[in-house]
């Protein structure tokens, strides 16, 4: 297993308690300390957690073990401590210890010692020997206290209970230490232990370290201790599921995970290839058959029925199952609970029984042979229908389980609310079990009344494998159900079903039958004029088709059909749907005048008034966040988003999340909060690892490149775009939006590694048309125009940014004042230049874009290095505390880089200021400041000043200790105010 440590978690409270222990005893005060719990609940682990403290004190160390099998040979744990401690000691210390104590030589045969006297009195007899051992335990003690170790002392013989209960009455003058650990479900089994323990709770020198499951932030804790804190979205929850906080069991499902690869690394980042986990690792499942199989037989039918259950059965129905009477159900009832593997509590004033471990519950289940299990769930279910239960989603499973022990038609009447209910609720994978089950039923049974079922449980099916992300099984069953329906002249069900394979076609990558089956679609809704909402539904998907492919005119006359439809119709939801088809007309930028977030704002408010259904509200929240996060609107765009987010989850689709944190990602990144992107960027690769290949997938390529790109790292942005490309060759060539969404990681790639000019060549000098992230494309297009030569187009693309006003959108505005000022300066016009960038940084500063107002002095300042110096130290002392804050780090280097160029023009240091902090520095830690001020990396210093670069950081750290401050940028501001 991949561990960087084995972290002992949630045990605080218990190990904070051993130092003092240990310390008192050699003040002669001994403790006995209990380590009780459930199996696998770790008490092994904090008793050596406790071994390792005590390793580091000066005192003895004695480890012993009882075992189930030989459980009723005497003293054996404590001959093994014993012998196991005496060879590692001379033969000669052994021998002082032992040679006037002859009653040992009962217990230590290698001894050799003399047979002791005999008294006739077995009674005094062991007592005798119960004072030999204790006089040994004394003289190993002597001058060095001794701690002794007993785990599973559930299962200790009685004679070794009863000289360890001996041992303990002398606790008060030893300096010893006894720790035991002990099963609190098999306690019941051995009174000598449990009259051990109870006798022991009413002394002073006893403590009890009763050791409970994990809480969930406990399991994240050791989970993260041993893969590391990137854990997949997902994992914590169905290892909490599974595990129940046992660590043991934690453990065991981790290592069973990694060794079958359904958790693997993959490009340094953790992937889960699954949500459940079916099959119970081998060591769990042997301990648990173990634990069943020491219980009475009549209990196993019991047993039976609370693993059918799955969960926790009312005492009248268990005892009606069972058939038993009262008595006897009772005193099965105690035994189960005593052994540890079921539990009891008070539901609605009703006694219900579940099993302590859900893993139990799997493992008993597992066990079952078919047939018995089958006829269980019969029984199961005539009970609970006799009695008037009405729980669908129970009795569905019941009924999975029975098989054709039941009626088929009763069984697909179940099948069919259940699968509806799960449906309803977006449990699309409980819906596909119980729809597939019926249609399976309908054919096995060729029950004849229910074939007119057919092509709407291949509809149904269709429509949750694409929901569930699963897209080949999807338009298998949707082209299943045409052929079905053809037979039926249902053309109203026929063209719903089109519009469903256009989506499934496309998210796949192939376009072209993607849109044919949208065309086709419609040709059929065209001709029905009963059935508005079906033509509605798919020109929907034309409008959000035709703005990725980039054409203008056809969306518009789509927009203006899906009003009249909309006007048509007349219902809230088709009033809801057209508001979202007019944010999508405002940000689509199919026409130069869109892109209007004031609009677009009042239009997400209306909506999010209406009543309507979480498919509607996140379409049109998604595309509200993409409009306000384009238009620099990054608070808005947060509420959106987020607000899309959790409607994703309501709904259950994955790829709707992904869209979500896309747009997140994108917000945070243009607004300088990129530290926040790295969770969220792996959070998708994971959930869209986890589905078929598609559009999800391309999302999470995407937002993995910008984030490379934007931080600096081309190698890897690149890397992203190649691995995406080799699996959808052709995706990002016919999909506009997707083509817009890679174009800014390409153009950051090429300016960012001096290819601009390579690149300006290979889109032919031609801008493309923007749809998505049109502001930002044009404003990195025009930066690729300007490195490669071409100012006036350069220019002219920052006209395109200037054809707004302010007030109506001002990050393009922004960037339009910024990149004109670039152009303006490279033309020779310094003045112009000054003004315009000065402009674009009042005003990302305004609109909170810290990272772009940083980046905007940066230019002032490299501007204006020769004529004003001072002024552009000012600027770039400041752009480098932004720099430092935002861990931007290329940013930085460029920051230094002038910084270096400028450090032959920084003031002298002042020697009358001897009462200012610097005369606490030492000589060398003011040359280490002085070229820090000067731009200099921590390498660069190390070759100046002949040291190595670990010297220069520790000079840093404490400069910084001693001036109060935290970074490189606070260090030259202060050695500039100091003058």
């Amino acid at each position: 297993m991949t561990r960087k440590t084995l972290r002992i978690v949630e045990r605080d409270q218990y190990v904070n308690q051993i130092p003092a222990i240990l310390a008192n005893l050699a003040d002669g005060k001994g403790t006995v300390i209990a380590i009780t719990g459930e199996p696998g609940i770790g008490k092994t682990r904090l008793a050596q957690e406790i071994v390792k403290i005590a390793a580091g004190h000066p005192c003895s160390i004695l480890q012993g073990r009882s075992y189930s099998v030989g459980s009723d040979t005497a003293y054996t744990p404590i001959i093994e401590m014993c012998n196991q401690y005496f060879r590692g000691l001379a033969p000669k210390i052994v021998t002082a210890w032992t040679s006037d104590l002859p009653d040992l030589g009962k217990l230590f045969r290698r001894l050799q010692l003399p047979e002791p006297a005999k008294v006739g009195d077995p009674a005094l007899e062991k007592t005798r020997l119960f004072e030999s051992l204790v006089c040994l335990v004394e003289r190993m003690a002597d001058g060095k206290p001794l701690v002794i170790i007993q785990e599973d002392l559930h299962f200790a013989d009685f004679a070794s209970l009863e000289f360890l209960h001996y041992l303990s009455r002398g606790m008060t003058i030893y300096p010893l230490l006894l720790i035991v650990t002990i099963d609190t479900f098999e306690l019941s089994n051995n009174a000598g232990a449990n009259a051990f323990i109870q006798s022991l709770r009413k002394e002073e020198f006893f403590r009890e370290f009763r050791l409970n499951r994990l809480s969930g932030q406990g399991v994240v804790h050791l989970l993260e201790d041993r893969l590391g804190p990137a854990l997949p979205d997902g994992f914590v929850s169905m290892i909490i599921r599974h595990s129940e906080g046992v660590p043991l069991f934690i453990d065991e499902l981790l290592q069973a995970l990694l060794e079958t690869g359904v958790l693997s690394m993959r490009n340094d980042v953790w992937v889960l290839s699954i949500q459940s986990i079916d099959t119970i690792p081998h060591r769990l499942k042997e301990l648990i058959k173990d634990r069943i199989a020491r219980i009475h037989s009549e209990d196993h039918n019991v047993l039976l029925y609370i693993a059918i259950s799955k969960g926790t059965v009312s005492h009248r129905i268990l005892h009606r199952l069972t058939k038993m009477n009262e008595d006897d159900f009772l005193t099965v009832i105690h035994r189960l609970k005593a052994s540890g593997l079921v539990y009891e509590e008070i539901q609605e004033m009703e006694v219900h029984y579940g099993f302590y471990h859900a893993i139990v519950n799997d493992v008993v289940y597992e066990e079952l042979p078919i047939m018995i299990c089958r006829r269980a769930h019969k029984a199961f279910i005539d009970v609970l229908e006799e009695s008037g239960f009405e729980d669908v989603e129970y009795l569905a499973r019941l009924y999975f389980g029975a098989g054709a022990e039941v009626d088929p038609l009763q069984t697909i009447r179940v099948f069919l609310k259940e699968a509806e209910r799960a449906h309803l609720l977006y449990a699309y994978a409980s819906a596909a079990k119980y729809y597939k089950s019926v249609l399976q039923l309908i054919h096995a049974n060729k029950i004849s009344e229910e074939k007119s079922r057919v092509p709407w449980l291949l509809q149904r099916l269709g429509e949750v494998h694409y929901m569930l992300g699963e897209r080949s099984e999807a338009a298998r069953y949707c082209l299943e159900s045409i052929r079905t329906y053809v037979q039926y002249e249902n053309q109203t069900e026929i063209a719903r079903l089109h519009r469903l394979l256009a989506n499934i076609f496309w998210e796949s990558g192939d376009i072209e039958q993607s849109l044919q089956y949208l065309e086709d679609g419609l040709v059929i809704a065209r001709k029905l004029p009963d059935f508005p909402e079906i033509r509605y539904q798919l020109l929907h998907t034309s409008l959000m088709f035709l703005s990725r492919l980039k054409r203008p005119d056809e969306y518009y006359q789509v927009y203006e059909e899906i009003q009249a439809v909309h006007r048509l119709i007349g219902t809230t939801q088709a009033a809801a749907q057209a508001i979202v088809a007019e944010i999508d007309f405002w940000t689509s930028y199919v026409r130069k005048e869109n892109y209007k977030p004031r609009k677009v704002q009042v239009l997400i408010e209306n909506l999010e008034q209406m009543e309507v259904d979480d498919e509607t509200l996140f379409r049109g929240l998604y595309v509200s966040a993409i409009n306000f996060t384009f238009c620099g609107q990054y608070a808005l765009s947060r509420t959106c988003s987020q607000k899309a987010l959790e409607a994703a989850r309501r709904l259950h689709i994955v790829e709707y999340e992904i869209r979500s944190y896309w747009i997140q990602v994108l917000a945070d990144l243009l607004s300088g909060e990129w530290k926040l992107t790295v969770p969220k960027m792996e959070s998708i690769m994971s959930k869209a690892r986890r589905i078929d290949a598609g559009r999800p997938l391309i999302y999470a390529y995407i937002t993995k490149g910008i984030v490379y790109a934007w931080i600096g790292r081309y190698a890897e942005a690149q890397s992203c775009l190649d691995e995406m490309n080799g699996l959808f060759p052709l995706f990002s060539t016919k999909d506009g939006h997707v083509a817009d969404m890679l174009a800014p990681i390409e153009m950051m790639i090429a300016l960012g590694t001096d290819r601009a000019a390579d690149y300006y060549s290979f889109m032919n000098r031609t801008r493309p048309y923007y749809v998505a992230c049109p502001w930002l494309n044009l404003a990195l297009w025009g930066e690729i125009q300007l490195s490669a030569g071409d100012r006036p187009g350069a220019m002219d693309t920052a006209k395109d940014l200037l054809a707004d006003t302010k007030e109506e959108n001002r990050y393009a505005w922004a960037l339009g004042k910024r990149l004109s000022g670039k152009v303006e300066f490279a033309s020779g016009e310094k003045e112009p230049a000054l003004t315009s960038i000065d402009e674009a940084a009042r005003t990302f500063k305004e609109m909170r874009m810290p990272l772009e107002h940083a980046r905007s002095l940066l230019l002032i300042a490299g501007m204006m290095l020769k004529d004003n110096p001072e002024e552009a130290s000012r600027m770039l002392l400041q752009s480098m505390e932004t720099f430092e804050h935002l861990d931007a780090g290329e940013d930085l280097l460029m920051a230094q880089a002038l910084m270096k160029k400028l450090g032959s023009r920084l003031p002298k240091r002042s020697t009358s200021n001897a009462a200012g902090k610097d005369t606490e520095l030492s000589k060398r830690e003011k040359e280490v400041a002085r070229l820090v001020a000067e731009g200099l990396t921590n390498i660069e210093i190390a070759d100046a000043l002949i040291i190595s670069p670990r010297t220069v950081s520790t000079h840093l750290e404490n400069i910084y200790r001693r001036l109060g401050i935290n970074s490189r940028a606070s260090l030259v501001k202060y050695l500039m105010e100091t003058e």
